[in-house]
């Protein structure tokens, strides 16, 4: 057995024997934290699923109105950073140093890294729902809801969610890059605000309750794309889909992510990100040049207009009137699952902006982000309002009966060459949730490292143990039907982030205001 072979078997045989007493602690009080939520809810599901469910209702109706201003303030706040002079602030040390990735790399890591498989899913089903269940009043299975229902995917997944993610990315890269202090803890992105409080007890719950949020938006990837990608592979090998497919699949996502993390950031996850982003890409034009490509743009522009026209109303709308529960249900739920997702996204932007502006940072975000999901939700929302409009397939029936998992897998089935885009549908989306994973065990590794330098990467064995989390807890909670709860609990999860998402701008508005004299040659425009 060669060197490299050694290094990496004894890594996987021995995944916490390295990195010191506080790598330690932080993964197993992170597991702790995780199997204390979970147990509850399998040993009690009918409880416990009662209680979620309350406990949601509670936090999107109650809180709406504070989830609702998040995206707002971070769009007002990261348009002022990047307008202004500090949008040239260098993100490294050297300011003559060239970034680590180029920005094709860069965007198709950012982009994959917290989207992954629930976008090809909802991208192509979210009308669907919309079309039945309608917002403002709108008469349900109306023609309008065509083009509404695919407007309102299209600001699900726009700015304001990548809004929300860019402001923790920023928060620490700075933090990293400009103030030096070279530790991917989410407590520490909160001291300009918090002070000293972040030393102490308050600033260890800040750190695992990332851990435990983490884990549980993991999870939500993992419920929300192990079901297509198993119908998929099912179709194409001819055997019954079930729990032995589901099973099957995640043990594939985990052996291509475990590998990747072995690999590294430059060697596993940039060339699984570039892999994924070719074969999502290619899907995507595929059913573009076969389908009805005219309708498809020209309803793709009108969806586009509508969110543009409607992208206040839409932000600020409660429903306190006719009380439908449509924006609770949807773009509540929507904003606190990216709240969920943001300190993970930031970290990992973080790790790879080395040698960008945070000018670059923000529009690359805002604007590659938002125009990746448009082209998603496009194409494949416009195909599928297509086959209801001409009678060829009932979409939103079946997404409202069967789920959205089978809605695609009956669209893809109307497609010319259905058997090899199928087949491709499965791989795509194997890798897609397999990237996701390399990333959340990548920054997870970060977080529980006690410090690393521009660069650097954290242990083999801490990438490689995170990976083995990452998969067994979902694994079991599978088993016994515990998924959807953990599910439930990552997104109420968000309500404390909120606060998080807030001390996280103050730091950053202190730190630069106190950093001036120092960043007098950045700032220079």
């Amino acid at each position: 057995m060669n060197t490299d072979a050694k290094e990496y078997v004894g890594a996987i045989a021995a995944p916490i024997s390295t990195g010191g007493n506080s790598i330690r602690r932080m993964q197993i009080i992170g597991i702790l934290s995780v199997i204390a939520a979970a147990f509850p809810l399998v040993a009690f599901p009918e409880e416990g699923k009662i209680l979620i469910d309350a406990l949601f209702k509670w936090m999107t109706h109650s809180f709406d109105v504070v989830f609702l201003s998040i995206p707002i303030i971070s769009i007002i706040f990261l348009t002022y950073l990047a307008f202004s002079r500090y949008g040239n602030i260098k993100l490294s040390s050297d300011q003559d140093a060239p970034a680590e990735f180029s920005m094709s790399s860069w965007a198709m890591m950012v982009f994959l890294a917290g989207l992954a498989t629930g976008l090809m899913l909802w991208a192509g089903t979210e009308w669907g729902y919309h079309y039945a269940w309608t917002p403002f009043g709108i008469e349900a299975n109306s023609m309008e809801m065509y083009t509404v229902g695919q407007a309102y995917g299209l600001f699900h997944w726009g700015p304001s969610a990548w809004a929300i993610y860019c402001v923790p990315a920023i928060a620490m890269s700075y933090i990293f890059y400009v103030r030096k202090k070279h530790i991917y803890n989410l407590s520490e992105a909160c001291r300009g605000a918090l002070g000293d409080l972040v030393d102490g007890r308050l600033g260890s719950v800040i750190n695992y309750m990332f851990i435990f949020g983490m884990l549980g938006a993991a999870a939500t990837s993992l419920g929300l794309g192990t079901p297509m990608i198993s119908l998929a592979a099912a179709h194409v090998l001819g055997v019954e889909p079930g729990l032995t497919m589901d099973i099957a699949v995640i043990l594939v996502c985990t052996a291509v992510f475990t590998v990747s993390s072995g690999l590294g950031l430059a060697k596993g996850i940039k060339r699984l990100s570039i892999f994924s982003t070719f074969v999502t890409v290619g899907i995507v034009v595929y059913i573009l040049l076969v389908g009805p490509t005219h309708f498809i743009m020209g309803l793709g522009f009108d969806s586009v207009g509508y969110v543009v026209e409607n992208f206040i109303k839409m932000s600020t709308w409660t429903d306190s009137i006719n009380k439908s529960g449509f924006p609770q249900a949807w773009t509540i739920f929507y904003w606190a699952w990216w709240i969920a997702y943001a300190p993970f996204v930031g970290m990992f932007v973080t790790r790879i902006s080395y040698g960008r502006t945070i000018r670059e940072v923000i529009v690359g975000m805002l604007v590659f982000g938002t125009i990746g999901c448009a082209m998603f939700y496009v194409v494949l929302g416009g195909y599928g309002i297509d086959l209801q409009m001409t009678g060829q397939l009932n979409v939103s029936e079946i997404v409202n009966n069967d789920g959205g998992p089978a809605a695609m897998l009956e669209i893809f089935k109307t497609l010319p060459g259905a058997f090899l885009l199928i087949a491709c549908l499965a791989v795509s989306g194997i890798v897609l949730l397999a990237t996701t994973f390399d990333s959340a065990a990548y920054v997870l590794a970060c977080t529980t490292s006690t410090a690393l330098d521009e660069g650097q990467e954290p242990a083999k064995s801490n990438r490689l143990f995170w990976c083995l989390v990452i998969t067994i807890l979902p694994l079991a909670l599978l088993f016994v039907g515990g998924l959807k709860s953990l599910q439930t609990v990552s997104i109420i999860v968000a309500l404390p982030l909120i606060l998080i998402l807030f001390c996280m701008i103050i730091t950053t508005i202190k730190y630069m205001n106190e950093d001036r004299a120092m960043l007098a040659d950045r700032l220079q425009d």
